[in-house]
C-alpha cells in the first residue's frame, strides 16, 4: 500500500486523551480486549505526533518524535493498525496478534508489492487456536525468524480453504518492512537497528543469518596444545542448513570445512550466474544493489555466501578484481561503487554452467502459487463468440442442439449437410440448392420474402443467414487454464464514454468490466485514489 511515494499535509502532537484513544483503537483492530494494563512498552511513554497524507487520501499516520511509524490508520475512521517498527517493539503486542508464516524464499516478492498466496505460506498458521478469518489482522513472519516484517489483512478463511484449497491470494499487505512507510525516517533502516536477518532482498531464518557472524568467532574449544606449538582449528565458514537439522539423522556428523578456494568458487559462480540474469539496460547499477538483489538471490539452493571467508574478504574488492578481467566496469565516488557496464558476453560469463539457484525457487514459489488463478495482466483474454442450434435449425443437426458451436463448426455442419444431400448446384458449384429443411432454417415461417423463397442461394449467403438464425452465445477465458462456461448473449466489449449529468458536471462511465474478473466497486476505488474524482 505505501510502495510509492507520498506527501502529507500538517502534522499535530497528540494530548494525553488522544494518546489513550489511539492505543485503544490499536488494540481494537489488533482483536485485543481493551485493557488499561495492557504491558506497552515504547507507547507507555512515547509522544505520538499525528500525521495526515495530502488529498485525497484519508491515510492517517502516528509517528514519535523521531518520524518512526508507530500506526496508520487507512481510512482515517478509527482502524488503527501496528507498523513494523512498533511490532518489534512491542512484545505483548507481537505475542498477541496472529501470525502468518511464509517461507524465506516468498519474502523476496513481498518485499517488493507483492501479496502473500497460499502456497507460499506454511499450513501451521491456519490452527485451531488461531484460524484463518477474512479481515483478521496479521502480521508476517518469515520460518525460523521470530520478527514481523509485514502486516495485511486476510482474504481468506476456513470455508474458503474448504472449497478452493490451499491455492489462491492469503492477504492483501497493507504495510511492508523497506517500503515508504519506513522510509519515513531512514535511520531505522539502518542494518545495526534491523532484527536478525533481515535484508533489503529477502528476510533470512536466524540460524542462515547467523551463519557469518558465528563463523567469525574463534572457538577456544578448538584451540589444542601440541609441544610449542598452538594449532588453532577454524569454524566451517558456511555449514549446511536444512528445514530441520534436528532431522539430519547424522549423516554429515562431521561435517567437512569449507576451504577458501570453495568461498572463491561460490562467491564466483553467484556473481556468473548473476551476470546472466543482469539486463544490460540496468546499468548504472549501485554494487551494494547488484550485490543483495542479484549476486546473493543466484547463489546455489542451501548455500550461504561468506564474503569474509574468501580471499576477497570485501565485495568491492572482489568487484574491483571482476574489473580487472574485463566483466564489468566499476568507478568509485567517495567510496561508493558503481557498475556502469555488464560484459554479458565475456568467455567467463559463456562458460559458467548454470545451477538451481535460490532465485530460482522463489519463481518456482510464486509460478506455483499463481498456477490456474487469474493474474491481472500476465494473460489477454481470449473472446469467442459461440452458437447454438435453434427449433427451426435443429434439422441439420440435432445432435449439436445443445451443443455451444464456433462458426467454424456451423460451417462444417452446413457443408456436411449439403453435401449429404446432395444439393450443390451440379452447374453452378458456387450456388446451393434449397430444400425444405434447408429453406425453414433459413427463412422465419411468417416472413415469407416479397419475391418468394429463391430456389439456389451463393453458399457465403447461405451461412450468413443460417448464423443469423442461431442463438448467440459468447465465452470469455482469462487465462489459459480457467474452465470456459457459454454464456447467452452477444459479446458485450468494455464501454468508456463521458456524459454530462443534469448538473452538467461531467463522468465518466464504465460498463462491461464484470465479465473480465474486475470487481466494479473496487475499480471505483482505485479510480477515485488515483484519479481524485468522485
Amino acid at each position: 500500500m505505501f510502495a510509492k511515494a507520498f506527501n502529507t499535509s500538517g502534522n499535530t502532537r497528540l494530548k494525553g486523551k488522544d494518546v489513550k484513544k489511539v492505543r485503544l483503537d490499536l488494540l481494537k483492530s489488533c482483536g485485543i480486549e481493551s485493557d488499561a494494563s495492557f504491558p506497552w512498552n515504547l507507547l507507555a511513554k512515547a509522544e505520538i505526533v499525528k500525521i495526515k497524507l495530502a488529498a485525497p487520501s484519508r491515510t492517517v499516520l502516528f509517528t514519535d518524535a523521531d518520524s518512526n511509524v508507530l500506526a496508520f490508520d487507512v481510512h482515517g475512521k478509527g482502524d488503527v493498525v501496528p507498523s513494523v517498527y512498533l511490532l518489534w517493539h512491542e512484545p505483548a503486542l507481537r505475542s498477541h496478534l496472529p501470525q502468518l508464516v511464509v517461507h524465506s524464499p516468498v519474502s523476496h516478492f513481498l518485499l517488493r508489492g507483492a501479496d502473500p498466496m497460499l502456497p507460499g505460506v506454511l499450513k501451521q498458521s491456519h490452527s485451531t487456536d488461531h484460524p484463518f478469518l477474512k479481515g483478521q489482522l496479521r502480521a508476517v513472519y518469515v520460518h525460523g525468524n521470530p520478527m514481523p516484517f509485514a502486516i495485511g489483512d486476510m482474504l481468506v478463511d476456513a470455508e474458503t480453504l474448504a472449497v478452493q484449497g490451499w491455492k489462491g491470494k492469503a492477504m492483501q499487505l497493507l504495510h511492508v518492512v523497506f517500503d515508504e512507510l519506513s522510509k519515513l525516517n531512514p535511520q531505522s533502516l539502518l542494518s545495526r537497528n534491523l532484527p536478525e536477518g533481515f535484508t533489503d532482498n529477502e528476510i533470512l531464518p536466524i540460524e542462515v543469518a547467523s551463519q557469518a557472524t558465528a563463523s567469525e568467532v574463534l572457538d577456544i574449544n578448538a584451540i589444542t596444545l601440541e609441544g610449542d606449538e598452538i594449532e588453532e582449528k577454524k569454524p566451517p565458514s558456511t555449514v549446511h542448513v536444512g528445514p530441520n537439522e534436528d532431522d539430519a539423522n547424522d549423516e554429515e556428523e562431521g561435517e567437512s570445512v569449507r576451504s577458501q578456494a570453495d568461498l572463491d568458487d561460490l562467491l564466483e559462480r553467484s556473481f556468473y550466474q548473476a551476470m546472466k540474469v543482469v539486463k544490460p539496460s540496468d546499468a548504472p547499477m549501485l554494487a551494494s544493489r547488484f550485490y543483495a538483489s542479484l549476486v546473493l538471490p543466484c547463489r546455489p539452493v542451501g548455500t550461504a555466501i561468506n564474503v569474509k571467508g574468501t580471499s576477497y574478504k570485501k565485495i568491492s574488492t572482489f568487484l574491483k578484481d571482476m574489473a580487472s578481467r574485463g566483466v564489468v566496469d566499476v568507478t568509485e565516488h567517495d567510496g561508493v561503487q558503481t557498475i556502469t557496464l555488464f560484459r554479458k558476453t565475456h568467455p567467463d560469463v559463456s562458460r559458467h554452467q548454470l545451477h538451481r539457484s535460490e532465485m530460482n525457487v522463489a519463481v518456482d514459489l510464486e509460478a506455483e502459487a499463481t498456477a490456474g488463478m487469474f493474474v491481472p495482466g500476465k494473460y489477454a483474454p481470449e473472446v469467442v463468440q459461440l452458437y447454438r442450434l435453434t427449433q427451426q435449425t435443429q434439422l441439420l443437426g440435432a445432435d449439436t442442439k445443445a451443443t455451444a458451436l464456433h462458426l467454424a463448426d456451423v460451417r462444417a455442419l452446413l457443408n456436411e449437410y449439403i453435401a449429404t444431400n446432395g444439393l450443390v448446384h451440379p452447374r453452378e458449384p458456387q450456388y446451393v440448392q434449397l430444400d425444405m429443411i434447408l429453406t425453414d432454417a433459413l427463412y422465419p415461417g411468417k416472413k415469407k420474402p416479397a419475391a418468394g423463397y429463391p430456389d439456389k442461394l451463393l453458399r457465403q449467403d447461405v451461412l450468413q443467414l443460417l448464423v443469423s438464425r442461431l442463438r448467440p452465445y459468447h465465452s470469455i477465458q482469462l487465462y489459459p487454464e480457467q474452465p470456459v462456461v457459454p454464456v447467452v448473449g452477444e459479446y458485450r466489449p468494455i464501454r468508456i464514454k463521458t456524459e454530462l449529468t443534469k448538473r452538467q458536471k461531467p463522468v465518466t462511465i464504465v460498463a462491461n468490466i464484470e465479465q473480465f474478473g474486475l470487481d466494479p466497486d473496487a475499480f471505483l476505488k482505485d479510480a477515485q485514489k488515483k484519479w481524485a474524482c468522485r
